[in-house]
């Protein structure tokens, strides 16, 4: 593998981890929802393999990880703001957003 390469799937690999501890999920339910084995997940990981387009897609429908941010490291938004989209979200956006928070919550508290 090209060093720069290496390198690239190194730093991608090190901010789907963060992302993954942020979300207070286990390599387990990652490597489900990309349909490999947790071996092949922390492969991902580690920057031994790089992520494809169709595993970057399952990310951002499957846990909200912006393939921006894991590619390039920048957020596309500065910040959050939970009133701004609360107050211009329909009802099932805002149901989404609180069935997620308090499933985040649940999974913090139980570690």
């Amino acid at each position: 593998m090209d060093p720069d390469q290496k390198k690239a799937n190194q730093e991608v690999g090190k901010r789907l981890k963060e992302a993954r501890k942020n979300l207070a999920r286990i390599q387990a339910e990652f490597a489900e929802a990309l349909d490999v084995s947790e071996e092949h997940y922390r492969r991902y990981e580690s920057g031994a393999t790089g992520l494809s387009v169709d595993k970057l897609y399952i990310l951002f429908h499957e846990f909200g990880i912006s393939p921006t941010y894991l590619v390039t490291g920048e957020n596309p938004k500065d910040k959050f703001e939970l009133e701004y989209f609360l107050q211009n979200c329909d009802e099932e956006e805002s149901n989404l957003f609180w069935d997620r928070t308090i499933d985040y919550m649940q999974r913090i508290l139980k570690r």
